[in-house]
């Protein structure tokens, strides 16, 4: 089966040797980037495809181990439950009140943990877990109660309140999450259809961390929460997995010390490959784009909270990028232009925010490690 991959060829601008750990921590910090990009892509996809923002989750923690073996995470089965939660809680795009009741519950679990000489039991946390659809005080009490028990028998009083205290925080949170649950969804229904009376800014906590925690951190775990399989289908699972005998999703197909050194570099999505190219070729775009990424840049930097300006510049972008997509009709489309047809201008915004800073720790990567792309060419292959 054909399959089509953009190869880029990055040269180092001076004639200096990289040393093995400098190699070790390029090639892993260039795979991180490039999982982003990819993260940015199928997020794009999915929201197009349907997907309710209110369904995306990330983790709030990076992905420390080298492999992820999951491409769905069924979380009634003990151990893909206790894997998942071992990176971090999940943080809806949208606010989710299921998604949120399995962070706190996480949150109280690792928080405890904290406090405690000998750790609560996965076991525990999961038959807790379990208690969720029925009750959430049930739940957080099983938790507490384990805690409680874990104690030694020298605890004092301090102790045993702290526990308390730590459970108490967390209904409090939620209970003030459910005094704005109507006011929520009102507004989530606005969003759906753009409405120029609709704040962009109202109730941030819910709304922004998302997209906050995906630019803070390097390495994301996200996916798509499936309620009624309890299941979460991971994005990009194929960049976690173990490869065996299907194509790798960042292939390093050669190195030389030659002077320069170089990289030759297969990404497997084609899409990825040429963003990564147009990134690094700002001087090489037409001005449109040019224009288009300066008035993001200012975006970002300036914080700008009207509306009104900032429509006028999702306009701008939009524009630009539509314009493009027209005059480049056989060309491999980039993220940036992907994300265009998502629909809610929301999500829209936050997604073009999260691409430019991404394509910006590209470039400082690839300008701390004294490389530029010297070549680059689409490429089809035999797909394994």
């Amino acid at each position: 089966m054909e399959h089509e991959r953009f190869g880029l060829t990055l040269t180092r601008t001076v004639n200096e040797i990289f040393d093995p750990w400098e190699l070790s921590n390029f090639i892993n910090n260039f795979g991180n980037e490039y999982y982003k990009l990819d993260l940015l892509r199928n997020i794009s996809k999915e929201l197009q495809n349907g997907v309710s923002p209110r369904e995306l989750i990330i983790l709030n923690n990076p992905i420390k181990r080298r492999y992820f073996n999951y491409e769905y995470v069924d979380l009634l089965k003990n151990n893909q439950f206790v894997d998942f939660q071992s990176i971090g809680y999940p943080i809806s795009l949208y606010p989710n009140k299921k998604i949120l009741k399995i962070s706190m519950l996480i949150r109280l679990y690792k928080r405890l943990n904290a406090i405690l000489t000998r750790n609560i039991s996965s076991i525990i946390l999961f038959q807790s877990f379990n208690l969720l659809s029925d009750s959430f005080t049930d739940a957080l009490d099983e938790m507490t109660s384990a805690a409680i028990r874990n104690l030694p028998k020298t605890a004092t009083g301090t102790l045993k309140n702290n526990i308390l205290n730590q459970k108490k925080e967390l209904e409090s949170e939620f209970n003030e999450f459910l005094k704005y649950e109507l006011d929520i969804d009102e507004y989530i229904t606005k969003l759906k259809k753009d409405s120029n009376n609709t704040s962009l800014e109202k109730y941030p906590l819910y709304f922004n961390s998302f997209f906050e925690t995906f630019n803070k951190i390097q390495k994301p775990l996200i996916g798509v929460y499936l309620e009624e399989k309890n299941k979460v289908k991971i994005l990009c699972s194929n960049h976690l997995k173990k490869r065996k005998e299907t194509l790798p999703e960042l292939d390093f197909k050669s190195f030389g010390h030659s002077s320069p050194s170089y990289f030759d570099i297969l990404p497997n999505v084609a899409q990825v490959g040429k963003t990564i190219y147009d990134a690094t070729q700002e001087q090489k775009v037409r001005k449109e784009q040019i224009r288009t990424e300066q008035l993001t840049q200012e975006y970002l930097i300036e914080k700008i909270e009207t509306e009104k300006i900032k429509r006028k510049y999702l306009e701008e972008q939009i524009k630009n990028l539509q314009q493009k997509n027209s005059t480049q009709n056989n060309e491999i489309i980039t993220i940036d232009q992907e994300t265009i047809n998502i629909p809610i201008t929301k999500v829209k915004i936050q997604a073009f925010g999260a691409y430019n800073q991404q394509t910006r720790s590209m470039n400082d990567l690839l300008r701390r490690n004294k490389l530029v792309v010297s070549k680059y060419e689409s490429r089809v292959d035999q797909k394994a």
